[in-house]
């Protein structure tokens, strides 16, 4: 819902936020025109109109990021250095996404798309490789519900952080580029390996993931320690896996893509090829 502040006689709109953003998003893909969108927003036409010029096609993340950069440039001193610069660009040539970049060198993921937006890079954001595929979950799917699932992310052992072991497992499913493939994978990452290993689901929902992985437990030679996962629907039902093989499963904050870095950077590889 638009905010407005009556001041003087005058009425002033609060900025757009995150959540409006990803909402314009999805009626973009709907197809709805920008008088439909601001009534359903409670905003002025003016202001969609603005906000959709930010980025074509229009994505939430990136109209966030060059929200904040304009934000951002009130004369405080850049930490981006030659050598981070050269870093990162190999890193974004590389195919890693911004995401993956900022989980490896410990960054704000919302700086390196704000330099991206400012030109710091010799490299244009349409060269990334999940730009305009990337597939954003229903906001129903982060409900107040999986907010509470199971452990967080907090929990997790310093050894599991510290990637001391094997056996350890980053999982995410993956869901082809618009407009190509449809099919759903389950993916599993051994945080200190690296090794992957791919299931394909007959939809992503909970059912299809607990099968995927009672497969994966059948031939997976050795223990398995723990699974890390973010708080899709699909990932519901894992604490069956603690009472029936003691395996933990630690959930992820909310939009937090970075704290599965290294399986988010394999898995827009995936999308990508």
């Amino acid at each position: 819902m638009g905010l407005f502040l009556f001041l003087f006689g005058l009425i002033i709109e609060f900025a757009i936020t995150y959540s409006e953003r990803i909402k314009i998003e999805t009626f973009c893909e709907l197809g709805l025109a920008n008088a439909q969108m601001a009534e359903q927003l409670k905003r002025s036409p003016s202001t969609i109109s603005y906000e959709l010029s930010r980025c074509q096609p229009y994505q939430a993340e990136l109209a966030q990021a060059n929200a904040e950069s304009k934000r951002a440039r009130c004369g405080r001193k850049t930490k981006l250095n030659a050598k981070l610069k050269q870093i990162i660009l190999n890193h974004l040539r590389l195919s890693w996404s911004p995401e993956a970049i900022a989980h490896e060198l410990k960054l704000a993921t919302k700086s390196i798309y704000n330099w991206l937006y400012q030109g710091k890079f010799e490299f244009s954001l349409s060269d990334l490789p999940e730009h305009g595929l990337r597939q954003r979950r229903n906001l129903d799917q982060r409900s107040k519900y999986n907010q509470s699932l199971g452990r967080s992310i907090d929990q997790r052992p310093i050894m599991l952080n510290q990637r001391n072991r094997i056996s350890d497992f980053e999982i995410d499913t993956v869901v082809g580029p618009r407009g190509h493939s449809k099919a759903v994978l389950l993916t599993l990452l051994d945080r200190k390996s690296r090794f992957l290993w791919a299931y394909q689901l007959k939809d992503r929902t909970a059912a299809a993931v607990n099968e995927a992985l009672m497969k994966f437990l059948a031939t997976f030679k050795g223990p398995v320690h723990s699974f890390t996962v973010d708080r899709g629907t699909e990932f519901s039902k894992l604490v069956s896996f603690e009472s029936q093989y003691g395996i933990p499963t630690y959930y992820c904050h909310a939009y937090t893509p970075a704290e599965r870095g290294s399986n988010e950077r394999f898995n827009r590889n995936l999308r990508y090829f």
